[in-house]
């Protein structure tokens, strides 16, 4: 062998080397839903359960004492416990979805014309009511809105009478909708008497556990479903992208004008999946479903954890459009949407061929939070 050609074996030999030992050993999939359940899913549902109970509480102090401070802190309340239930909307899977939880948290559309009918033929409103007899469109955080995000002088006159229904039923709906959240809470923790911690079953740590490659698939599929609800149906629709017709009602702006903000949420919540990185633990050490594709394709990795910052970054320059405009100027909207699109390409070719999951309808298609 030549000088040339035994020089070239062991530097490549030593490049591999090198290579195998810089790169990391793919973690076990049961690791890696343990620390989605345990770090990430756990602790995004408690927040949205103590959000929920915090603005029950302030709309209880309302209702007791109307006036605008009062005021202030029960909108504050609700804009954190919304913000809460957007950024687990990339969670819904498991007991979420069984119970219909949406149609009593937060529903979209509501519709004011039946609110108000209840408002004016109603002498009261329980918790129990709003459970069994009222539709989805007249609960829920969007009614909420629709009560305490109108004129100031006429939520505190409707808050500060002792005659009106308006209180009764506000804090009926926010009790349903705590109780529902707490709930669920209850079925992903154990803590619900007699049956067993979803988690464990998520993680494959219970006897009626998820095939690791069910529980993975089951989180893939809410992601991708997600993206196509935001991108497609809301953003991309208001933006008019498929037809050149723009449609305003398409994106849930709301009196409390929020339409931003839940997409930001809904995408901070995927990307908390994805790094398996939420307040509760730092990236490296995390383990999300970029764990499981990094081993597989770098590049894939690189181009999702890129495309989750560009679409943050996108929509941070976003501002919330009012509710009789949708923008003066759409083309910061229009750069958001590339780059969610963008987002969303890399979700439903990389991430569900990679991991091997078969995506077809979701059965809320078309519904909303």
């Amino acid at each position: 062998m030549s000088l040339f050609r035994l020089l070239s074996v062991l530097i490549s030999g030593g490049l591999a080397l090198a290579c195998a030992s810089s790169s990391a050993p793919a973690p076990a999939k049961q690791d890696v839903l343990a620390h989605l359940a345990d770090e990430v899913i756990v602790p995004r549902y408690q927040a949205a359960a103590e959000t929920l109970n915090q603005l029950q509480a302030a709309l209880r102090v309302l209702c007791a004492q109307a006036n605008l401070t009062h005021l202030a802190s029960a909108r504050s309340a609700w804009r954190d416990a919304r913000e809460a239930w957007m950024r687990v909307q990339a969670m819904t899977f498991g007991p979420a979805t069984a119970r219909r939880s949406r149609s009593l948290v937060a529903w979209h559309p509501i519709d004011p014309e039946r609110i108000e009918r209840a408002l004016q033929t109603r002498e009261a409103v329980t918790p129990e009511d709003v459970r069994e007899y009222f539709a989805a469109t007249q609960r829920g955080l969007g009614t909420i809105e629709y009560l305490i995000f109108q004129d100031d002088g006429a939520v505190l006159s409707h808050a500060g009478s002792a005659e009106a229904v308006h209180c009764p039923y506000l804090t009926s709906v926010g009790d349903a909708a705590a109780q529902e959240m707490q709930a669920v809470l209850a079925q992903w923790t154990g803590a619900e008497p007699g049956a067993a911690a979803y988690a464990d079953a998520f993680k494959g740590s219970a006897p009626s556990s998820l095939l690791d490659d069910a529980a993975i698939a089951e989180a893939v599929r809410t992601m991708v479903f997600l993206s196509r609800a935001l991108i497609d149906m809301q953003l991309g629709a208001a933006l008019g992208v498929a037809d050149g017709m723009p449609d305003p009602a398409a994106l849930p702006i709301g009196l409390g004008r929020h339409a931003v903000a839940d997409m930001r949420n809904q995408v901070l919540g995927m990307q908390d999946l994805y790094l398996g990185a939420s307040d509760s633990s730092s990236e490296d050490e995390a383990l999300g479903l970029s764990a499981l594709i990094r081993p597989l394709s770098a590049e894939a990795d690189a181009g999702l954890r890129a495309g989750f910052r560009d679409a943050l970054t996108a929509l941070a320059a976003l501002a919330e459009p009012a509710p009789d405009v949708l923008w003066e100027d759409p083309q910061p909207a229009e750069n958001a949407y590339a780059h969610l699109k963008t987002l969303q390409r890399g979700l439903n070719t990389d991430v569900v061929s990679l991991l091997g999951v078969s995506v077809g309808f979701a059965d809320t298609d078309g519904d909303s939070g």
